[in-house]
């Protein structure tokens, strides 16, 4: 019995010394491989950040305002429902399918109390009824203050809804 235990033993040890020879010598380093040159000519084109302002109210309503263009292709977008705030203040679009919109309003754009006036002197009030157009912008940590900075509209122009 002792000698079939020393024997099991001893298999066992070479076992294990022959897969660590053959792990060290599996993860080896390759030898480097010669580098291809590279292209030359201009390097792609840097993405535009998306410069934002956040205006906050006495209340604690917050606005984002986009305070440069917009970067890349704009995606036009109309969408109606109810203004409204998120939990962490920001003014929000609650759209009539159920969506949640964080609103980025244009340059200009002030607190008047706790509704946002827009440049041209369109107000937005909470739990007003309204038709926005606007460009869907993409995710933006930038705008991160916000609950929902995934889903963008940026207002270009607003309309009381019936």
């Amino acid at each position: 019995m002792k000698r079939s235990t020393m024997m099991g033993t001893a298999v066992a040890a070479a076992l294990c010394l022959a897969s660590s020879f053959c792990l060290a010598s599996c993860s080896a380093q390759q030898p480097a491989q010669p580098t291809q040159p590279t292209a030359t000519g201009t390097a792609p084109a840097v993405q535009e950040e998306l410069v934002t302002k956040l205006i906050t109210s006495d209340g604690g309503t917050k606005a984002v305002t986009v305070e440069t263009a917009l970067p890349g292709p704009q995606v036009p977008a109309t969408v109606a429902g109810q203004v409204s705030r998120d939990g962490a203040g920001c003014i929000t679009l609650t759209a009539d399918d159920g969506t949640d919109w964080t609103l980025l309003f244009p340059s200009g754009t002030t607190l008047n109390g706790e509704a946002a006036e827009l440049p041209d002197g369109t107000s937005l009030a909470q739990g007003e009824q309204v038709s926005l157009d606007g460009s869907r912008v993409p995710a933006d940590e930038g705008v991160s203050m916000c609950l929902n900075y995934a889903r963008l509209l940026s207002v270009e122009k607003a309309a009381a809804s019936r």
